[in-house]
C-alpha cells in the first residue's frame, strides 16, 4: 500500500508541476503605453519684445531677430521626452517639440493702454504651445488570461512649443 500511495503522490506531483499557472498562459506586451490628457492650446511669451513704454505711448517694433522658446515641465520626462512629444504631436495633430526658433524681421506696433496697477507695457510676441499631461502605463496579466493596464506615473503641467510658426503679438504689462 505504501508503494501504491508513493506512486500516486509522485504521479500527482508530476502532473501538478507540469500544469501551467493561471497567469503563465498570457504574455503581455512589455512596451510602455503613454496617454495624453488635459490638452489645451496656450500662448507663451518668447524672447522677442520691444522696450518698455508708459501708458499712452504707441510702440513700434521692427527688428531682425531669432525668436525662440523652450518647453517647460520636461525635466520630469527624462529620456522618454522624445517618445512623449511624438505621442502628443499625434494627439494634437500638430508637431510639438522641446524647442522652437524662427529667424525673421518682426514689425508691429500697438498702443500701451492704462491698466489698473500697471505702470508700463511692451510689445511681446507669444508663440503657440500645447499644454498637456502624460500618463505612463504597462500591461500585466490579471490571472484570467487577460492583460490589464496598470498606471506607473502621471506627469502634469507639460507645455511644448508647436513646431509651426504660429505667433500672436500683444502688449505685456508690468
Amino acid at each position: 500500500m505504501s508503494a501504491v500511495l508513493s506512486t500516486a503522490l509522485l504521479s500527482a506531483g508530476a502532473v501538478a508541476m507540469s500544469a501551467p499557472t493561471a497567469s503563465a498562459g498570457v504574455r503581455c506586451d512589455d512596451n510602455p503605453i503613454y496617454t495624453i490628457g488635459d490638452k489645451k492650446t496656450v500662448w507663451e511669451p518668447t524672447n522677442v519684445h520691444s522696450d518698455w513704454a508708459r501708458p499712452g505711448v504707441t510702440i513700434s517694433y521692427a527688428k531682425n531677430k531669432t525668436g525662440s522658446w523652450s518647453a517647460t515641465g520636461t525635466v520630469q520626462l527624462g529620456t522618454e521626452a522624445g517618445v512623449i512629444f511624438a505621442k502628443a504631436s499625434t494627439s494634437f495633430s500638430v508637431s510639438v517639440g522641446k524647442t522652437w526658433s524662427k529667424s525673421d524681421t518682426w514689425t508691429y506696433s500697438a498702443k500701451v493702454e492704462n491698466k489698473r496697477g500697471k505702470t508700463k507695457g511692451r510689445l511681446m510676441m507669444y508663440h503657440e504651445a500645447k499644454g498637456f499631461s502624460v500618463t505612463k502605463y504597462h500591461l500585466e496579466p490579471n490571472g484570467r488570461q487577460q492583460c490589464v493596464k496598470h498606471k506607473i506615473w502621471k506627469k502634469t503641467g507639460i507645455i511644448a512649443p508647436a513646431k509651426r510658426n504660429n505667433n500672436l503679438w500683444g502688449i505685456q504689462y508690468g
